[in-house]
């Protein structure tokens, strides 16, 4: 196992404890919201050490600060050893044993969030079905979900918590206003993780799939969004969307305000109009037509001219929850002028693509569409 997973151990462990420091926990949040992907790694081993009733019995253990700083003396391999010694003296045994010796461990994904059946809002070990509009409390934060919207507010906390709210494919859109008030209305297919309250020097959260965002003013605490693969945009005041869809592929279009974007050596400052492109370490910047990039946040999908069957299929399917097969002998056919409006029947579109005379479809007794 690298020095850096067992960092992130240490720092987990140490908030779990009460023990880490402002800056541990700044750190610790930074690394939640770039990889969300470790808060299932997170609450894994709360349950080990809550099974080991070990968060009952740390008082004057060696605090997770003192490990870190062993850990930058000392290196790897005598750090493994006084962690697993500091870990032996409070009980740490069992099942968090695993994660910090067996060299081989990964954090556990967010298995199949993209076909799940509810808009759901996880905090550490909680969730919250934002599809039932209930109000709910959690660590002195009181959530008003609302259709299609949420809305937070503190109750005298001072959690560092993170938010992980997830809109499963085929789902409407849907918008949470963040702590400084920026808005982020999510497509389907698209999460987002977020502090539950911004108290640092910037304002950090993290995508994947498609946004817009709206973001609040605020001198001196420069907003940063991450995307996968490591890239980020930086604002300060703006609206802009955000596509990740694409594997390997960011797309970011500026409507107002300016964003610097970054990929490797490579950045680019967007002014309104403009769309970045960011692939293989490459940014190209151009103008987009406005009608394409945003009309989903109204539930229109405007193809751009000579999109593919297979393309429109994929986008269909992620929008209306349907399954469609492309047969070879529709395999490669280009369309102009498809529109895909969500409030209407799946129908409205297929009509679209037979009266051109190049498919035809046919539907199997399993509901799955084949085109033609």
């Amino acid at each position: 196992m690298d020095l850096e997973a067992i960092d992130i151990q240490t720092l987990i462990v140490a908030d779990i404890l009460g023990t880490i420091t402002p800056d541990e926990k700044t750190q610790l949040d930074k690394l939640m919201i770039d990889r969300p992907e470790l808060q299932a790694l997170y609450n894994e081993i709360r349950e080990d050490m809550e099974s080991e009733n070990i968060i009952a019995h740390a008082d004057g253990s060696t605090s997770a600060a003192e490990l870190i700083f062993k850990a930058k003396r000392r290196g790897r391999n005598r750090y493994i050893r006084s962690f697993a010694a500091a870990a032996c003296s409070i009980g740490l045994v069992g099942g968090l044993s695993y994660y910090i010796l067996t060299s081989k461990q990964q954090p556990a994904s967010l298995a199949s969030w993209e076909d799940g059946e509810t808009i759901l809002l996880k905090i550490g070990q909680q969730e919250i079905n934002l599809e039932k509009n209930v109000a709910t409390n959690v660590n002195g934060i009181a959530f008003h979900p609302e259709t299609g919207s949420l809305t937070f507010s503190s109750l005298n906390s001072t959690t560092h918590d993170l938010g992980i709210l997830t809109v499963p494919r085929g789902k409407n859109n849907y918008k949470v206003v963040l702590d400084d008030g920026s808005e982020v209305l999510l497509n389907n297919t698209s999460r987002i993780s977020f502090p539950l309250k911004f108290d640092g020097s910037k304002r950090e959260i993290s995508i994947d799939g498609e946004a817009y965002v709206k973001v609040s003013p605020k001198a001196g605490q420069p907003f940063i969004v991450h995307l996968p693969h490591n890239r980020q945009v930086e604002v300060l005041g703006t609206e802009f969307n955000i596509n990740t869809y694409d594997s390997g592929i960011a797309k970011i279009s500026l409507v107002q305000g300016s964003v610097q974007v970054a990929e490797g050596e490579s950045h680019a400052l967007l002014t309104p109009g403009k769309a970045a492109t960011i692939d293989a370490q490459r940014i190209a910047v151009n103008t987009f037509d406005a009608e394409e990039v945003l009309g989903w946040r109204d539930g229109i999908i405007v193809f751009p001219d000579n999109v593919t069957i297979e393309k429109i299929a994929e986008v269909v399917g992620r929008n209306m929850k349907v399954k469609i097969i492309v047969e070879k002998s529709a395999a490669g056919k280009k369309f102009i002028g498809v529109i895909l409006d969500k409030s209407k029947p799946i129908s409205h579109l297929l009509q679209q693509l037979t009266d051109t005379k190049e498919v035809t479809y046919s539907i199997s007794k399993d509901g799955v569409i084949h085109i033609l």
